[in-house]
């Protein structure tokens, strides 16, 4: 069975969709949720630490990762350059700056280097809602691009939080079973 570790962006590990997916997915994948730094340590060299204390990288990996969690996750696959087979399921994916939300910037900085993701992952999965005011749509459509990956773009689901009626995302769930099985 292979690893697979969810890395949030702003919300807690325990937020949202993320414990309801642990235990859907449990039969195919065991997922472990990362502890990440809090919330008002927006600190990006911070938050690779943690990536780096707690995700083992091994061949065939599968990286789940929403919001802030997917340039972190980027910046991890960038990083190591002993992974291999990596599948990605990256929900609300953003590389750049986000109008509404400038602390985040110097996570975006410098540019994410694709050449040194690209030939790492075999398989990558990206779900953005076309309605999302959280990270655009079409910064979504740029990673997905990037990576070569299936896109999938609900025409509403804003960012897939818990306020946005996600406790539950069947979606996500059917998207990580195929990564699995790849």
């Amino acid at each position: 069975m292979p690893q697979a570790y969810l890395i949030h962006g702003l919300s807690t590990r325990d937020d949202d969709w993320f414990p309801w997916l642990e235990q859907a997915a449990k039969k195919v994948v065991k997922i472990n949720r990362l502890y990440l730094p809090a919330l008002d340590h927006l600190d990006p060299q911070e938050w690779q630490g943690a990536c780096d204390d707690q995700i083992k990288p091994e061949p065939g990996m599968v990286l789940i990762a929403h919001s802030l969690g997917t340039i972190t996750t980027l910046r991890y696959v960038e990083r190591h350059q002993e992974l291999a087979d990596v599948r990605l399921l990256l929900v609300g994916a953003f590389d750049r700056p986000l109008p509404l939300y400038p602390p985040l910037d110097s996570f975006v900085e410098p540019t994410i280097d694709y050449s040194q993701i690209r030939p790492k992952v075999s398989h990558a999965t990206i779900i953005s809602a076309v309605d999302d005011t959280i990270v655009p749509h079409q910064d979504s459509l740029i990673v997905a691009h990037q990576l070569g990956a299936k896109l999938i773009s609900p025409a509403s689901g804003n960012h897939f939080l818990e306020s946005d009626g996600y406790r539950q995302f069947p979606l996500a769930l059917r998207e990580l079973k195929k990564l699995v099985k790849a």
